[in-house]
């Protein structure tokens, strides 16, 4: 079975390494423009930010955010569900893949913005609160996004050249594309719980350290 898993994830993965390292590469240029906008940001926006993170911090140091949890849950599912949706519906159209990529984007821009902000003002301390509150919930979401990504473009194109190629079975790919849209859902919700369960706690120690200094 392993076996089996492993020569079909290893086809999978030459039949679309481009796709994988072009969906790759735009998130990381996401990243380092994010990161770099934090050099433009006007000085009272960034007073104001900091002024919300030196609150964020105490309430979290303080155990705050025992109600928050609670109310955070369903916005966080709701929002991962509607990225998913989105880029499922966005696979079915052939203009969908700018769109796509523009999600990716995003995603990363947000990432590289808040690591970036974090270590310009704290430092080692803002990177280890970074990486306390990024990378629990993105180890499972950033793979998903990227697979969806690959999905939702591999499908669109093949919208594009369902003319050219006959033997192409458009109904099974739609299948096919929409279970794997699902099985990320999944993961998505997983992320969720992870980004409102989970982190919260590397956060709220790493917040105690923050305050401390």
């Amino acid at each position: 079975m392993l076996a089996y898993f492993r020569q079909n994830f290893s086809v999978y993965l030459k039949a679309n390494i481009v796709a994988y390292f072009f969906m790759i590469l735009i998130l990381v240029i996401g990243i380092v423009i994010g990161a770099l906008a934090v050099k433009i940001l006007p000085d009272d926006q960034k007073g104001e930010l900091i002024n919300y993170l030196h609150m964020f911090f105490t309430g979290l140091s303080q155990g705050n955010d025992d109600a928050s949890s609670n109310n955070m849950i369903g916005m966080v599912m709701f929002n991962n569900v509607k990225t998913v949706v989105l880029m499922w519906i966005l696979g079915f159209t052939i203009i969908g893949i700018p769109f796509v990529l523009f999600i990716l984007f995003t995603r990363g821009f947000i990432i590289g913005f808040t690591v970036g902000f974090l270590v310009n003002e704290y430092v080692m301390r803002g990177l280890l609160f970074a990486f306390a509150s990024i990378l629990p919930h993105n180890l499972f979401a950033v793979p998903a996004i990227l697979v969806l990504g690959v999905s939702a473009t591999t499908f669109s194109l093949m919208l594009v050249r369902r003319k050219t190629y006959d033997k192409i079975n458009i109904w099974y790919e739609a299948v096919r594309y929409s279970m794997v849209c699902i099985m990320v859902l999944a993961v998505m919700l997983v992320a969720a719980l992870l980004e409102v369960y989970i982190s919260p706690v590397f956060m709220k120690l790493a917040a105690t350290f923050l305050t401390k200094h």
